[in-house]
């Protein structure tokens, strides 16, 4: 079993609740790490599956029930908390939040950023069966070019794009289960430029019982690196207000 690191920073006195924090597909938990100073109310927790940063190298799951499975397994959620997932870590942290409520555990609200309701639509060709330079080009291509400490560096690249290889994986086999909806509250988050921002939006909100919201951000399918106090500002405001309304006991 490979572990699942959660890397936090210290906690802010005003801290209200933590966010447990995932990750993009290649993506680490120092992708969140520069949030703490934008997020004053809030302790961020970043979940970080093995395959990346520091653990570069080691066997990644390529699976979502596998992976799910073992973030729950593994991670302490702390309540009061929320889930946050960018791109396919949405993915992961709504069946996370599933997981957790049926094990009476819930969030105070899930955010989803940049990715698509399930259930997923088939793609002709999957990323993660393409050999190594195909898949390198077809990253490039979507995301941008990795950094050069890791694309002019062999042995590196290689690891990299095995890590993208089983998150690709994850994302391109996801078959949506049916179930119960969520309890907990919803907001989807996307960037004003990704052409499917909208469909994204709608169809959200088909899978909570709870409140939904919705939010356009400035940017492409990383917004998430622009405007981090406006973001943080977003997170902060929305899990406030939804603690507020928990102790009084209402909804909204």
């Amino acid at each position: 079993m490979a572990d699942i690191r959660v890397i936090e920073r210290p906690a802010p006195a005003t801290a209200v609740a933590t966010v447990y924090c995932f990750p993009h597909a290649g993506g680490a938990a120092g992708e969140y790490a520069r949030w703490a100073e934008h997020t004053p109310g809030l302790r961020l927790a970043a979940v970080q599956p093995p395959g990346r940063s520091h653990d570069l190298g080691a066997r990644a799951y390529t699976s979502m029930p596998e992976l799910v499975r073992e973030i729950v397994a593994q991670v302490r959620f702390t309540p009061p908390f929320a889930l946050f997932g960018h791109s396919l870590g949405g993915l992961v942290a709504f069946e996370v939040a599933r997981a957790l409520e049926a094990r009476r555990l819930r969030p105070v609200r899930l955010f989803v950023s940049s990715c698509p309701p399930p259930p997923l639509p088939g793609r002709p060709q999957p990323m993660h069966l393409l050999d190594d330079p195909g898949l390198h080009a077809e990253i490039v291509r979507r995301w941008g070019p990795l950094p050069a400490v890791i694309s002019s560096d062999k042995d590196l690249l290689a690891a990299a794009l095995a890590c993208y290889r089983a998150d690709l994986q994850v994302l391109e086999t996801y078959e949506h289960v049916p179930g119960p909806k969520l309890r907990c509250p919803v907001t989807v988050v996307a960037g004003t430029a990704e052409p499917e921002s909208g469909a994204w939006v709608t169809g959200w909100p088909e899978h909570t019982e709870g409140a939904f919201a919705s939010c356009l951000r400035p940017g492409g399918h990383f917004h998430t690196r622009e405007d981090l106090d406006g973001l943080g500002g977003l997170l902060g405001d929305t899990v406030r207000r939804d603690l507020l309304r928990a102790a009084r006991g209402t909804t909204g």
